[in-house]
């Protein structure tokens, strides 16, 4: 019978890593479903009222520079989430070899995306007001 699990005898603490490991991919794809939220309301944010505005010509400006900002974050949530996938199957293996990996690459890039990606915001902020 064929099962998707991996059945590895508990020594030790082998339970505890690899529950341990399904908490972090659990974590990352939080994190990967906030980004992506973000998003869509830094996108929605942007799409403001014109009535709102002090100037009503701004409106399409406001939301042709909301909708690229947006989706921006929806795509770094989305590479959040293969980066959990890899991570996890990754992490998997190598402890089932007696290894940790240790993730140093995965948190530069996460990073380093996040801050480019709000740094344009307030880039974008401070140049409308």
């Amino acid at each position: 019978m064929f099962s998707a699990s991996l059945y590895l005898e508990n020594t030790v603490a082998v339970a505890r890593d690899h529950m341990a490991n399904e908490r972090t991919y659990l974590a990352w794809v939080r994190t990967s479903l906030s980004t992506i939220s973000f998003g869509v309301a830094i996108t929605q944010l942007f799409k403001l009222d014109k009535s709102i505005l002090k100037d009503p010509s701004m409106a399409d400006e406001m939301a042709a520079i909301g909708k690229p900002l947006g989706m921006s974050f929806v795509v770094i949530g989305m590479f959040y989430m293969v980066f959990a996938f890899i991570r996890y199957f990754h992490s998997q293996v190598a402890m089932t070899k007696g290894y940790f990996p240790a993730s140093r690459g995965i948190v530069i890039l996460t990073t380093g995306g996040t801050l480019v990606a709000l740094i344009s915001i307030l880039i974008v902020l401070l140049q409308k007001s």
